[in-house]
Formats: C-alpha cells, sequence, structure tokens
C-alpha cells in the first residue's frame, strides 16, 4: 500500500489544495470566492495540524506557531498573491509584514568543498521563538516565488466557484486539483454536450 501524498492527507483533514509552494498552500487555507470568506484554520487544533502537514518542508527545530500568528501571516501573503495574479499593487502593510517573518531567523552562508567543486551551504540560526522559523519558511517561499525565475506560473483556478491559487507546472494547468475543480469541469461540459 502506497503512503498516501500530502494532498491525500490534507484533503483527509478538510484542506482541498496542498502540495503547491508552502505560501501558496497557506494562502488556499481562506477560500475568497464563498461569502463570507471560508477560513479553514477556524482553531488552534486545525491551525496545528496544517503546520503538522507542513513538517518535511520547515527546518528542523521549527515550533508551530499560534493561530494569530499564522493567519496574521497568512493574510498578508494572500493579499500579495492575489494582487499579484490580479496585476495590482498589494498593501505596504503586506511586504512589511512578509518581510518581519522572513527577517525573523538569522541565516548564514558557508562555502564547502564537494566532490565537483564548491557550494554553499545555508544554516538557519534557531531563533528564541522557534515557531519563527515555520513564519520565516512561508515568507521564504512567497519571495522564491515572486523573486524567482518564474513568477508568471502562478495562477488563480479557471473554476469560477473557487479561489485556490497553484504553480503551474506547465503552461495548459488550468485547474487547482485535478480530483475537484478539474473533475466538476469535465462533469459540466459532459452534461452541457448530452442535455443541450
Amino acid at each position: 500500500m502506497r503512503e498516501p501524498s500530502r494532498l491525500d492527507s490534507a484533503q483527509a483533514l478538510g484542506f482541498p489544495v496542498a502540495d503547491e509552494p508552502l505560501a501558496v498552500d497557506l494562502a488556499d487555507t481562506l477560500i475568497t470566492a464563498t461569502d463570507p470568506t471560508t477560513d479553514l484554520l477556524a482553531d488552534e487544533a486545525t491551525c496545528r495540524r496544517w503546520w503538522d502537514l507542513q513538517r518535511d518542508r520547515l527546518p528542523e527545530g521549527t515550533g508551530i506557531p499560534s493561530l494569530s500568528a499564522t493567519t496574521e501571516l497568512r493574510q498578508a501573503v494572500r493579499d500579495i498573491l492575489d494582487a499579484h495574479v490580479g496585476g495590482t499593487a498589494p498593501r505596504q502593510t503586506s511586504i512589511d509584514r512578509v518581510n518581519v517573518a522572513a527577517g525573523g531567523v538569522a541565516s548564514t552562508r558557508k562555502l564547502v568543498r564537494t566532490d565537483s567543486g564548491w557550494a554553499s551551504e545555508t544554516t538557519l540560526v534557531t531563533p528564541d521563538e522557534p515557531h519563527q522559523l515555520a513564519l520565516a519558511a512561508v515568507a521564504e517561499s512567497l519571495i522564491e516565488i515572486l523573486a524567482g525565475p518564474t513568477p508568471h506560473r502562478l495562477r488563480r483556478c479557471a473554476n469560477p466557484t473557487c479561489s485556490m491559487l497553484f504553480l503551474a507546472q506547465d503552461a495548459r494547468r488550468r485547474y487547482c486539483t485535478q480530483n475537484i475543480c478539474a473533475n466538476r469541469a469535465r462533469a459540466a461540459r459532459h452534461y452541457r454536450r448530452h442535455h443541450h
């Protein structure tokens, strides 16, 4: 029997999207296509479960941030990603919040000799508050998406009733998940073809 994927595990816990970059996965815990907005991190226990899902993507020794610290950073990340996809400017307070999270952890690079030549190795200095490592990992993920080589791959799901974001690995990807939104779109097309 195969080990469940991060997406399988996330969906079993009520998080429809997973396995996107960490910042996108956090932003997608806020469903903005519903009115009112649906918050998938409704309490401390759910927040802890979400962070536990991400454990393998976080630095060793990372603590779990509180619900308020998580949702404060999530709001800033969501604002920045939504603005990027929409071609608008995010709020400066959102940028400042991400930069505070990124700056909460000191890192240093050192030179390492390898069999094939030289490389650098980044070492994180564990802060007094280990949960800052998790918040910094989200901020670093966001910085990598937007300042990296492929910011144009960030997309919003093509399902008009979905607000999920994703990083498309190929140009044809239009839906956040194959097993939810893409299936719904296929079912709707099939219904229209056979009932009109």
